[in-house]
């Protein structure tokens, strides 16, 4: 058996009438370790069912970090969420640039460091980690952070234990990066990270786009101990593509 973790972002599988109590103890049965994003509510039964809730989003894509003007606005918000974070056991909180409306990638860059070296103090005090998100701009158009080394130069600039970075493979494949050398090159910065196959971020399969069995190989051999968050959209069943995508990453190790 590898020593793989896996976590399940709920925005991809969650689907209404569900039974929260069901929907998490398969989850537990295939092995899954975390959840993602969980809304407050279902919180307890994820608990119950023995999950650990990995992160929350701290304002969802709207918040511009790279926006020194919203900043008085935005970063009371985020320590409220760094606060959530702590109180219920959640040990990362989700950050993202917001889009660049004609902003240089310098400025955006430097004020997302400038605003996140205000909230470092307080996340390092309480036991949570920022994880800054880069996302492809195919699927966020005009999105500021949508290379990785943007969300790597904020993690060392910003130069704490509380800041890091969640790397989304299947964007960054789709901005033309090296995905597997640049995680490998940056491991210290690197927290989380994200997979789905390029095609339509449906699940990672062998013979797609991404050969992923090389990836988790070598990424784990490099020393990640983080989750694989299955960040995919299922074309079927979405449990059995769960199982099967655990079980696949499974025998790449």
């Amino acid at each position: 058996m590898s020593n793989l973790r896996f976590s399940v972002p709920e925005w991809s599988f969650w689907k209404d009438g569900f039974v929260a109590e069901q929907f998490y103890s398969q989850l537990k049965q295939m092995g899954v370790e975390a959840v993602e994003m969980t809304p407050p509510d279902r919180w307890p039964a994820a608990r119950n069912a023995g999950l650990k809730l990995l992160n929350i989003a701290a304002l969802g894509l709207g918040g511009s970090l790279n926006r020194c003007e919203q900043h008085e606005e935005l970063l009371p918000c985020i320590e409220e969420q760094i606060n959530l974070a702590k109180k219920n056991g959640i040990s990362q909180v989700i950050l993202f640039s917001g889009n660049r409306l004609g902003m240089s990638d310098f400025e955006g860059k430097q004020n997302c460091i400038a605003g996140i070296k205000e909230l470092a103090p307080l996340a390092e005090k309480a036991g949570v980690t920022l994880v800054f998100e880069m996302l492809g701009s195919k699927d966020h158009p005009d999105y500021q952070a949508d290379r990785s080394v943007f969300g790597f130069d904020i993690a060392r600039e910003v130069d704490s234990p509380a800041v890091k970075v969640l790397y989304d493979i299947y964007h960054m494949y789709l901005m033309g990066e090296d995905v597997c050398a640049d995680i490998i090159e940056n491991l210290d910065v690197v927290a989380h990270i994200h997979v789905a196959e390029a095609q339509k971020r449906s699940r990672p399969v062998i013979g797609g786009k991404i050969d992923y069995a090389p990836i988790v190989k070598k990424i784990s051999s490099a020393g990640y101990k983080g989750c694989w968050g299955l960040e995919f959209i299922p074309e079927g069943d979405g449990m059995a593509e769960l199982k099967q995508t655990v079980e696949l990453f499974r025998s790449f190790v």
